[in-house]
């Protein structure tokens, strides 16, 4: 049973992707046969919003969710959907990102509290990504110079903070110029 903050959490994610639409930028121009890689996954709530507006362009979503109680709801919003192109995988982002067989068109969504800079490292292999949308915290550091050194056109909003707990937050979009 989750407790009161965790269901906050699920409670602002869902008002954050479905009604301000977080997400809107990621889910437009996408590729045909786009390989979603949702990492830090919650619920599901950024799966299900990126997957209703492109359903005829994304083949398959990998959902990342490290908590046990987030990754069961996550997984009961599948059953309940009976959705079988999103694939809950009850694990942390790998790090430094890499995922074994390659796929052509790739998107990453990342909300991993801070794991983010331990994801997108001058190791990642980001060859076939062409769009990238990250919640990053405790400042941006070097997540910038490290997408622009991979080839991508990258824009940083903010930081702000939201809360004490979770201190400064704030956004990189990344994509690809060509």
């Amino acid at each position: 049973m989750m407790d009161i903050e965790k269901w906050k959490q699920v409670y602002y994610s869902f008002v954050e992707t479905f009604v301000e639409e977080q997400y809107r930028w990621l889910s437009l121009a996408l590729k045909e046969h786009t390989t979603v890689f949702d990492l830090g996954a919650q619920a599901g709530d950024s799966s299900f919003y990126l997957l209703n507006n492109n359903e005829d362009k994304i083949d398959k979503i990998y959902a990342y969710e490290p908590d046990a109680d987030f990754y069961s709801l996550l997984r009961e919003n599948l059953e309940r959907t009976h959705n079988n192109r999103i694939e809950p995988i009850f694990a942390k982002a790998p790090e430094p990102f890499k995922f074994e067989p390659k796929f052509k068109n790739v998107v990453i969504k990342c909300d991993i509290e801070g794991a983010e800079h331990n994801v997108f490292t001058k190791d990642a292999d980001l060859e076939n990504v062409y769009k990238i949308q990250l919640e990053y915290h405790e400042g941006p550091k070097d997540l910038p110079s490290i997408l622009e050194s991979k080839g991508f056109i990258v824009n940083t909003i903010g930081p702000w903070t939201i809360d004490k707990k979770l201190g400064e937050v704030g956004f990189i979009y990344a994509w690809r110029g060509d």
